[in-house]
């Protein structure tokens, strides 16, 4: 790839390390001062990095405000991304999102926004004052995954509201399913409607042989990137990025202002530029090794019996796929993907996302040969355990043979693919409106027509399954028993059974 700007450098990273090695006798925040009156505990985990564990340090640089080191680390972020502007974000990709959202729309505006939209989202249109308009998107009834809308959805969503401001898109899913973006931003650049992208998924994606065109490539005005998902910063970190003519920029700086701490952790801003510095260097070795091992994964557990791995030609109607994110599904060795994900643990794998018959696993490339032979040998285990139980043997017998399931031998699938499938939302008013409001708490079985006071939504992948604002269905109420049932816990509910939910007050006539 070929940057304006020498990506060589690293000139917040190499700023907070000149200045600790000056070693200033500490009169200011953090209260350890740098380590020495930090917990033992906290010295024997971090104690190299705890001199660089700083307040707002005029010698350095203000991350509300940046005019050194900071702001000639954005500028290299915005280079390395092809934006015209970046921010660096501490406060996560939430923060990101939700600065996208109330830097670009405000009271009352209409915003088009995904079925599959993170909770943040709401969060956002809470902020501002936004109303959403959601997008139908589609389902894989097979295997129990978002696909996203299409440009014909899009288009025909912009007839009905003209009025429309913004459209957010999830780009791509937490299955790394994409969406035909270009098509779909040129349609709303059309209607002079800008473009909000959840890219919290793909800030690998320009470094990739095959993997799908990220959005600012696509057109998109303003795109968050949780760079700690699947690059090397640490966890908390994201970039937000704008291009084009049609944001104000100094507006999403305000909004940034506003939702970043006023003591931003200087080591998550180091691992921001350190993290763009390795992508600029050897981003693209890194993103197309674990191309590689995600497609040798792929095929080392399509020879386990009963064990299922789809492409982008088997998820139907489907634009693009991120190979990086594995869906493996259970279902032809008669496991929910609860029940795998419980035995998996017991071979000390760790998985990302839940749901159906199936779960998700992220290749990054912090993976290897040798945790993909891990991957590969615990869920091959898994599933002769399975088809050992079922057929009445023990997985250790000689004579057992593993073979998938029949069709008639499967567990039936509808309850768990009705539980991965989210409810229709019905908005009644604004998020900000229900966030306002009086509220109360009522029994669930009485809640069917009331008007949520609370988000909630089931982390990963975190996108609400009813938003405050929203009517209570009886499509919601299954939704929550369902999943009750399938021993998962909610986020975001005042009572965690979810016995009681909270609802707006409503006059009594």
């Amino acid at each position: 790839m070929r940057y304006s700007l020498d990506q060589t450098k690293q000139p917040f990273t190499e700023a907070l390390e000149a200045y600790a090695k000056e070693h200033f006798v500490p009169f200011h925040t953090p209260g350890h001062k740098i380590g020495v009156g930090a917990p033992s505990l906290l010295k024997d985990w971090m104690g190299p990095a705890l001199p660089y564990d700083l307040g707002v340090m005029y010698a350095l640089d203000d991350l509300h405000e940046p005019e050194g080191c900071l702001k000639e680390a954005q500028e290299l972020a915005a280079d390395l991304y092809g934006a015209d502007y970046t921010w660096f974000s501490i406060n996560g990709t939430t923060a990101a999102i939700q600065t996208m959202i109330m830097g670009t729309v405000g009271e009352g505006d209409t915003v088009i926004i995904p079925r599959e939209a993170h909770r943040s989202v709401i969060g956002g249109l809470m902020l501002s004052g936004a109303k959403p308009v959601y997008l139908e998107g589609r389902f894989d009834e097979r295997w129990g995954v978002p696909l996203g809308t299409t440009p014909d959805e899009v288009r025909q969503v912009l007839t009905a509201h003209p009025e429309a401001k913004a459209l957010v898109l999830t780009y791509p899913n937490y299955y790394g399913i994409a969406v035909h973006i270009k098509a779909i931003v040129d349609i709303a650049h059309e209607r002079g409607v800008i473009v909000l992208v959840d890219e919290a998924h793909g800030p690998h994606l320009p470094f990739g042989d095959r993997l799908p065109i990220e959005a600012l490539a696509a057109g998109a005005d303003v795109v968050a990137q949780s760079t700690h998902k699947l690059t090397g910063s640490l966890t908390q970190t994201s970039m937000l990025h704008v291009k084009g003519h049609r944001v104000d920029v100094r507006n999403i700086t305000r909004v940034h202002q506003l939702l970043q701490s006023t003591s931003p952790n200087y080591i998550f801003l180091a691992s921001l530029d350190m993290a763009r510095h390795q992508l600029a260097m050897e981003g693209h070795q890194l993103v197309t090794r674990a191309e590689v091992l995600a497609h040798k994964l792929r095929r080392q557990l399509r020879h386990i019996p009963g064990i299922e791995v789809p492409d982008l030609a088997d998820f139907e109607g489907a634009y693009d796929l991120d190979v990086t994110k594995v869906l493996i599904d259970f279902r032809g060795v008669g496991l929910t993907g609860v029940e795998a994900e419980k035995r998996l643990r017991q071979h000390k794998i760790e998985v990302e996302l839940v749901q159906g018959y199936h779960v998700l696993v992220l290749i990054t490339f912090g993976d290897t040969d040798k945790s993909i032979t891990q991957l590969t040998e615990a869920v091959a285990n898994v599933a002769r355990e399975a088809l050992a139980v079922h057929a009445g043997l023990s997985p250790d017998d000689d004579d057992f043979f593993m073979e998938p399931l029949s069709d008639g031998e499967m567990n039936h699938p509808q309850s768990v693919n009705d539980s991965a499938r989210l409810p229709a939302p019905e908005v009644a008013i604004t998020p900000r409106q229900a966030f306002m409001a009086e509220k109360q708490v009522i029994s669930l079985s009485e809640a069917e027509g009331r008007i949520a006071g609370e988000t909630i939504s089931y982390y990963p992948p975190g996108i609400p399954c009813v938003a405050m604002g929203e009517r209570i269905t009886k499509d919601v109420i299954a939704y929550f028993e369902n999943r009750q049932a399938n021993g998962y816990v909610p986020n975001g509910a005042a009572d965690l059974t979810l016995q009681t939910i909270t609802v707006i007050r409503e006059e009594r006539k």
